[in-house]
């Protein structure tokens, strides 16, 4: 790679991408949704007015109605860490080789800024699968127990888990990973472990704002939709998607959407991207939040049909990864923040922000920081940085030129 390096954030027209179309029509393999290991401190509540019905989920009491409801909300891209970072993680968790792995120090320097929202949500890109398994790396992703624990622990409790490698492992391995979510205090969608868990809306109550949250990949690495059991893991496919997107907007405030979906590194969304965004806020999504490209992505509003807007994150690119041969434009990442705002008038989304965020990778040494807090020392030793004179304004130009002008990207100011 060249001193003086720019990535080219433009289409390239060769490239893949993950979803395909025929006569017009995207291709895909019947979806599931799954929502279980609701959290104790996400309290759910009975949604009853027009428009609404009750269900078993909810609470016989209705919250007590106000002039105005805010919930605050963080969102952060693909954990996707490789065999390396797991040995990384081995080697903070007492002697290496022991057989115990500790990941929170890899989300320290982040971890204040998601606390700090009442919802934060993160796309976990691989399984849990067993520490039989142990850590390991492309094409067969697999992180062990102790990553659930450090992605609670530092805040998160909206967890997206449908995602190309989401089988990576197997039947035995998902499994493994499903349950251990649901002894964590979270709203888990993606992979079920029962037709009942998959195929029912979960609607979830928080600061008297009732949310829905759905979640699809376009599929998976190596398996057709008839290798696997048809609950395990969301497919994305038109029928299903239009129909869970008509019962969560019944039952919900806010419906959030996490789709896995378009080309690997690049920007500029792909055709399979724009035409699902359409179809999203068609049926009355609130948020969308993308993963899998790897790189960040523009941000958007998509008017739908009903004259509604919904905001859409086409990437959030990777939050934790690291590869072989690094990539400067894979260690940029970001933080969408927003509030959700209901009162007499309906629901809004208000104070939008982007934040910068970079997954630092040097051997020995992976950690996540926002962009203002990163240093030139730490710059100076990234694997990916070292033929960027001043990586910094680098990460910092780039960054502008793809998530676009009409959302503050927040460099500086404390979150």
């Amino acid at each position: 790679m060249a001193r003086g390096y720019k990535p080219t954030y433009r289409r390239a027209p060769n490239r893949k991408s993950a979803f395909s179309f025929a006569t017009g029509k995207l291709v895909a393999a019947c979806a599931v949704l799954a929502l279980v290991g609701m959290g104790a401190h996400l309290a759910l509540a009975a949604p009853d007015g027009e428009g609404r019905q009750r269900t078993g989920l909810f609470s016989p009491s209705k919250p007590k109605a106000t002039d105005e409801s805010r919930v605050s909300f963080v969102a952060v891209g693909d954990n996707l860490p490789d065999d390396v970072i797991g040995m990384y993680a081995n080697s903070q968790s007492g002697e290496t080789g022991d057989g115990l792995y500790d990941y929170r120090p890899i989300y320290r320097a982040i971890k204040p800024y998601i606390q700090k929202a009442d919802l934060a949500y993160i796309n976990f890109e691989t399984h849990a699968g067993g520490d039989e398994i142990g850590p390991r790396g492309w094409p067969s992703f697999n992180t062990t127990d102790a990553m659930v624990d450090a992605i609670c622990d530092t805040g998160f409790n909206l967890i997206a888990s449908a995602t190309n490698h989401s089988y990576d492992w197997g039947q035995e391995a998902i499994e493994h990973s499903i349950a251990l979510w649901k002894d964590k205090p979270v709203v888990y969608a993606g992979t079920a472990l029962t037709p009942e868990e998959a195929y029912s809306i979960k609607p979830f109550e928080k600061n008297g704002i009732v949310f829905t949250f759905l979640n699809y990949t376009y599929g998976i690495n190596g398996y057709d939709e008839a290798d696997i059991p048809s609950h395990t893991v969301n497919y994305a496919t038109e029928d299903r998607v239009r129909g869970d997107l008509a019962q969560a907007r019944a039952l919900s405030d806010i419906v959030i959407v996490a789709m896995h979906w378009g080309t690997e590194n690049q920007s500029e969304p792909d055709e399979g991207q724009l035409y699902w965004a359409q179809l999203l806020a068609d049926g009355g999504a609130d948020l969308v939040l993308g993963s899998h490209p790897h790189v960040i992505g523009p941000l958007a509003w998509v008017e739908g049909a009903g004259g509604n807007r919904t905001l859409v994150a086409y990437s959030l690119g990777d939050f934790l990864s690291r590869y072989d041969t690094p990539n400067p434009i894979n260690e940029l990442e970001g933080m969408l923040r927003c509030d959700f705002v209901k009162s007499a008038d309906g629901t809004r989304i208000e104070k939008i922000h982007w934040t910068p965020l970079v997954n630092h990778s040097e051997e020995g040494n992976y950690r996540i920081y926002a962009l203002k807090d990163y240093t030139p020392s730490l710059a100076a030793r990234h694997r990916a940085f070292e033929d960027l004179p001043n990586p910094i304004s680098w990460l910092k130009e780039a960054d502008a030129q793809i998530v676009g002008s009409e959302f503050r990207v927040d460099l500086s100011v404390d979150m």
